[in-house]
């Protein structure tokens, strides 16, 4: 089983217009159309089994809207939605009900995107209601595609919210700090908290990639692309370059996630 456990997808009528956007701030561009359609014909070929679609509320009217998506999804075969909570949306809990009750799985934080500071006390308050629901938080660590973007949660603090929040189930996206991975290596590398590895692994050197690997739980490192942005078909098949131990291999590429998603590997 191969799951990636870090996608993106729009409905079809924002599609369109959410790429354009996006497409005109980021460093690289996208390999899909933003659909969900595409992201299945994507996954048919790369011979993934599922996808974590990652939904984000950039303002708090969205929230709503994001979360009628992310529900949506969930009827959807081979696609795992995650829900959003913009940090100023008025009905938090809400929202974290209603998606509890139909079945999504997890919340995903965009500090930079939402404009907040991972370690800030008003979003401590709003982790614990997340967690409290049993959600998976996936929090955007390091840089951003997009240069000009704030870094608002860098490896030291996501590494402070993860030891804050150790009960809780949580992950790292991009290694936990993509562009910063001597802060990542100090901070991050060792803890007890899943790593995806988008936009990760193709950017460490093999000596980084010994390294991270060396150091850091090999049952809690993820398979990830950043699809639209990556290619699923050329990550998998880096990943299999990259990785030589067969057992870690078939951790990272699906065992760990199945684990952490309560999928039957």
């Amino acid at each position: 089983m191969i799951i990636d456990f870090h996608t993106h997808a729009f409905p079809d009528f924002l599609a369109p217009r959410a790429m354009e956007s996006l497409a005109a701030s980021s460093q690289y561009p996208p390999v899909l159309s933003g659909t969900v359609a595409n992201l299945k014909s994507s996954m048919k070929e790369a011979g993934i089994d599922y996808s974590v679609v990652l939904n984000i509320a950039t303002n708090a009217k969205q929230t709503a809207n994001v979360n009628d998506f992310a529900i949506e999804l969930t009827k959807a075969d081979g696609i795992i939605p995650f829900g959003s909570v913009h940090p100023d949306c008025e009905n938090i809990a809400a929202e974290l009900a209603r998606l509890k009750a139909a079945g999504v799985k997890g919340i995903k934080f965009h500090p930079d995107f939402q404009d907040f500071a991972a370690c800030d006390n008003r979003m401590y308050k709003i982790y614990e209601k997340v967690a409290a629901y049993g959600f998976i938080m996936l929090f955007h660590c390091g840089k951003d595609l997009d240069p000009r973007m704030k870094c608002n949660c860098p490896p030291k603090e996501f590494a402070r919210v993860a030891r804050d929040f150790a009960s809780a189930k949580i992950v790292g996206a991009h290694l936990g700090g993509q562009g910063m991975w001597s802060e990542v290596f100090e901070h991050v590398c060792g803890l007890d908290v899943y790593l995806d590895a988008s936009y990760g692994f193709g950017l460490l050197t093999r000596e980084q990639l010994k390294r991270f690997t060396d150091s850091h739980d090999g049952n809690k490192l993820l398979f990830g692309t950043d699809s639209p942005w990556q290619s699923q078909k050329h990550d998998a098949e880096m990943m299999k370059e990259r990785v030589k131990d067969s057992k870690l291999y078939s951790k990272i590429m699906g065992e760990n996630a199945a684990r952490l998603l309560g999928l039957n590997a």
